[in-house]
């Protein structure tokens, strides 16, 4: 037996992203990507338990994982994009900043890594 689809709620998670990035204090308390990981794992459970699901938008923040994977050098996206990024900045809050910029880029970048993208 197959769950029932999700239905589309009005918002995409970009714009809850967004919400966060302007007013980190009001939705996470303090701006580190620990608090926004767990925020956002949370909002997506939420949303599920009430056979909800984010309005679709390009490019599919579930591609994140991959793309941050390529674009920080890392072989394999298994440890998903907050492992990678931390593992990359010398604090939470230089993390929460990283993510916001390579949010930017991933969406610039319509999700597909330029052959010439510089790894860092």
């Amino acid at each position: 037996m197959t769950s029932p689809p999700l239905k589309e709620i009005e918002e995409s998670i970009y714009d809850v992203l967004n919400r966060i990035r302007r007013k980190p204090g009001l939705y996470i308390g303090d701006a580190k990507l620990t608090r926004l990981d767990s925020f956002i794992a949370g909002y997506l459970a939420g949303l599920a338990k009430g056979g909800l699901t984010f309005r679709r938008e390009a490019p599919d923040f579930h591609r994140y994982h991959d793309w941050i994977a390529r674009r920080l050098g890392y072989t394999e996206s298994t440890s998903g994009w907050y492992m990678m990024i931390c593992g990359r900045c010398s604090g939470e809050h230089e993390a929460f900043d990283r993510f916001y910029g390579l949010l930017d880029e991933f969406r610039a970048s319509g999700s597909k890594t330029p052959a010439n993208l510089a790894l860092q």
